[in-house]
């Protein structure tokens, strides 16, 4: 208190109070600077990470589109390139760069995939051919650069199975199954069933084959790997085993080889016109005599095959039977083939021939009224009727292989029988792999 008894007011602008706001303008005033100096600190940084960063198109920036296309006939590097505005000299120079890597010309079915730049022209090509190889051009700098490597193929199990309506094949391709696997098909029984006669209305099929993929798209059949076949309620069945060589020989349920010494028929014919008879009207003479043979009709100039391995003891006109080819098989057996066009090339007495090889043409040399090939065979020289004999089989599963076939056999037996019991069409096998087994032996047997 002062003389007065006054309490003393403090003076605002004393020391104490001048150092507090001093401090706090300080305080405000570094916090400031130093947000400034990151701030430049960061625009500077972004402008040298983006001069020493090159500037390039990204992906999408550079093409704009991929084009693919399927080579077809007639197709060329020239016309696939130009119909997407590319010059004849990039055309040229594309086919160039390929040729080195032993792509010298595209074929039908070939895959196509061009990328197209953002200004409209090609700037890169690839192509996926039959041959299951990925041929790669870029362009970098105006430098053309190529290269090829394998495509990624993998293997798929398959089954179809169905009932015989009209054809084998024309049945196989309702089901979405193409001529190559009909083909392979009719191969392995060809020495029991002559699929151009024996097939009847009802007869049954399963085939358990490969289908092959490359990069997603198909690309053919791999092997077949067990079939069966009723025919007239007769059931054939085939069942692939691996030889040394790798290729697959086929066994019946018994371990029979289905590859007879002998084909059922040497030729792909349209009907047989007459059987082996002791007695038959003959068509030209107009008497009554033997015909020990078979005639088959077929078309003038389709190939005949050896029946057999074996080794020609003749090779030329005989008479009546017009140009003639008498072939030996070991000691027991030979089979004659008449009335032929023409000789395959090389076919002369003392060559040899395998089963399965063309040896003539037909046609109606001699005393025959239309094209039809006169088939012939003997068994120690007397004749027997190609279609009724029993001929024997080439080699059986041995007995060091018979727990391999057993496992293969079963294994097949089951995929056949049970798992698509009941069902037509063609199904991958992963389709149904999840399902037991045994449900489906169950349906079976109800």
């Amino acid at each position: 208190m002062d003389v007065d008894g006054k309490r003393p007011v403090k003076n605002p602008k004393s020391p104490g109070t001048m150092k507090i706001v001093l401090g706090l303008f300080f305080f405000v005033f570094i916090i400031c600077v130093g947000c400034f100096c990151l701030a430049a600190l960061r625009r500077q940084g972004a402008e040298v990470q983006a001069a020493a960063k090159p500037v390039v198109d990204s992906p999408l920036e550079t093409y704009t589109r991929l084009v693919s296309y399927v080579v077809k006939p007639g197709d060329t590097f020239l016309s696939i390139l130009s119909k997407n505005g590319a010059p004849v000299e990039m055309a040229m120079t594309f086919h160039n760069a390929l040729k080195p890597l032993g792509l010298s010309s595209l074929f039908p079915g070939d895959s196509c995939v061009l990328m197209m730049s953002k200004t409209g022209s090609v700037s890169g090509f690839s192509l996926l051919s039959k041959l299951q190889q990925w041929y790669h051009i870029s362009i970098d700098s105006s430098k053309v650069r190529a290269s090829k490597a394998l495509a990624s193929v993998t293997t798929q199990r398959c089954v179809v199975r169905g009932i015989l309506s009209s054809s084998l094949s024309q049945d196989l391709f309702d089901l979405g199954v193409g001529d190559a696997c009909v083909s392979k098909f009719a191969d392995i029984f060809a020495w029991d069933i002559n699929f151009f006669v024996d097939p009847q209305k009802g007869d049954s099929f399963q085939i358990l084959f490969e289908k092959k993929y490359a990069e997603g798209r198909f690309i053919g059949y791999g092997e077949i790997l067990a079939a069966t076949y009723v025919n007239s309620g007769h059931c054939f069945n085939a069942f692939g085993m691996k030889k040394g060589n790798g290729s697959l020989a086929y066994f019946d349920a018994d371990g029979k080889s289905l590859q007879k010494e002998f084909l059922k028929a040497p030729l792909h014919f349209n009907h047989i016109s007459s059987h082996f008879s002791l007695h038959r009207l003959h068509p030209v003479l107009g008497i009554i005599r033997p015909h020990l043979g078979i005639d088959y009709a077929a078309p003038v100039g389709t190939p005949v095959y050896s029946a057999a391995d074996g080794k020609i003891a003749f090779a030329g006109n005989k008479g009546g039977f017009g140009n003639f080819i008498a072939v030996t098989h070991g000691g027991a057996f030979e089979t004659t083939y008449g009335h032929l066009s023409a000789f395959a090339r090389g076919i002369r007495a003392g060559e040899h021939v395998v089963q399965g090889q063309c040896i003539g043409y037909v046609g109606q040399t001699g005393l025959a009224t239309g094209p039809h090939l006169d088939y012939r065979m003997t068994k120690c020289g007397v004749f027997v009727n190609p279609q009724t004999v029993v001929l024997p089989s080439k080699q059986n599963v041995l007995d060091e292989d018979s727990n391999v076939f057993l496992a293969i056999k079963t294994e097949y037996d089951a995929i056949l029988s049970y798992r698509f019991v009941g069902q037509e069409g063609c199904f991958p096998l992963d389709v149904l792999a999840s399902i037991p087994l045994n449900r489906f032996a169950k349906a079976k047997e109800s």
